[in-house]
Parts: C-alpha cells; sequence; structure tokens
C-alpha cells in the first residue's frame, strides 16, 4: 500500500507524523520503505508498504517545479492520502494550492481515499476554524475528516481518542500517541 501525507507548503508536521505512521507499521511486523516524494529506484517486492512524505516542497511559487511535480505524482499513486493541516493554516486565505494539488490527485487515481486531520494547540479550536476545516473537506469529493489531533508544546499529540481508546491499545510499551495510533487504523485498518 502506498500512503502519501502532505500539507500545505513548509508544514514541517507532516515528516513527523509520516516517521510515527511508518514506525507503527513497522511495529505490526510490516515492511516500510519511508520516503519523500521520490523513491528512486527501489524493489517493491522487498516491502509491503510505501510511505510518502509529499510536503516537502522547497521550491517558491506556484509554477510547475521538479519538486512539485514528484510531490505530485506521489499522491497521485497514493491508494490513501493523509492531509495534515495546522491551527494556524486554517484562517490563511492560501489553500486553493492545497486543494488543487490534492483534486489533482484524485483525478489521476479516483480510487484514493483522502483523509484530512488537523494537528492544533492545546486551545481548542474556535467555532470559525472548524467551519473553515469543514469547509475544506467538503471541497474535495468523497474525503473525509479523520480526527482533530492536538500538538502541545513538547510535540505530542492528544485529542478526545486519549480517554477513548480501548483499553487494549493503552499499554506499557506504545510507540505514539493515542491519536496517531487512532489515524493509523483508519489509514490501514481498511
Amino acid at each position: 500500500m502506498i500512503v502519501a501525507l502532505t500539507g500545505m507548503d513548509g508544514n514541517r508536521d507532516v515528516s513527523d507524523l509520516a516517521e510515527e505512521l511508518a514506525l507503527l507499521r513497522v511495529a505490526a511486523g510490516n515492511r516500510v520503505l519511508l520516503v519523500c516524494p521520490d523513491p528512486g529506484a527501489y524493489d517493491p517486492r522487498l516491502y509491503d508498504d510505501l510511505v510518502v512524505d509529499a510536503s516537502r516542497i522547497t521550491d517558491a511559487g506556484t509554477s510547475p517545479t521538479p519538486a512539485r511535480a514528484k510531490a505530485d505524482a506521489a499522491l497521485a499513486r497514493a491508494s490513501v492520502i493523509v492531509a495534515l493541516l495546522r491551527r494556524e493554516e486554517l484562517e490563511r486565505p492560501d489553500h486553493a494550492p492545497l486543494l488543487e494539488r490534492l483534486r489533482a490527485a484524485q483525478l489521476a487515481n479516483p480510487g484514493a481515499r483522502i483523509l484530512v486531520t488537523v494537528a492544533h494547540g492545546s486551545v481548542p479550536l474556535s467555532a470559525h476554524q472548524t467551519g473553515c476545516v469543514l469547509v475544506f473537506v467538503a471541497h474535495l469529493p468523497g474525503a473525509r475528516l479523520a480526527d482533530m489531533l492536538i500538538l502541545d508544546e513538547q510535540g505530542a499529540y492528544h485529542s478526545h481518542h486519549s480517554e477513548l481508546e480501548p483499553q487494549r491499545y493503552k499499554s506499557a510499551n506504545v510507540l505514539c500517541a493515542p491519536e496517531v495510533r487512532h489515524l493509523y487504523r483508519e489509514v490501514f485498518n481498511r
């Protein structure tokens, strides 16, 4: 399975989330290749899953560039696309490039699932910010809101899943926060 993660340009949290999802997949016994965005030459028979960080766009501007083209090609090949938004990005008016990239991926690969998640601080999202998330998701046919992850000052994720997670998932040897484990189940257990 190919899973691609992306967000607004410059969202470094996407890389961390990609690493955590790959770690959980390895812990589940799968062979995983974690790349950003162009894996280069590799033998797909050696891996069960490919987790792609398609967010690292270093080229400035919105015109097509080699880095943007590689990231967009990774989105188009993915079975699942996870779009991570941050709280401070919700109020910005420049969501159009990300929406266009996700729509283009949907056109190239209509079978891909798109999950949108939000990482925010310990202060809950305002009603306006929540509305912005829902409008963003509504602009992508078939996409759905996977979760709202709370990213605290220490870089740990929290949300209502911390309290609602079944006891069997709360073990002493957990690799990631309950919210990331919940997202992992949304991505891989379908």
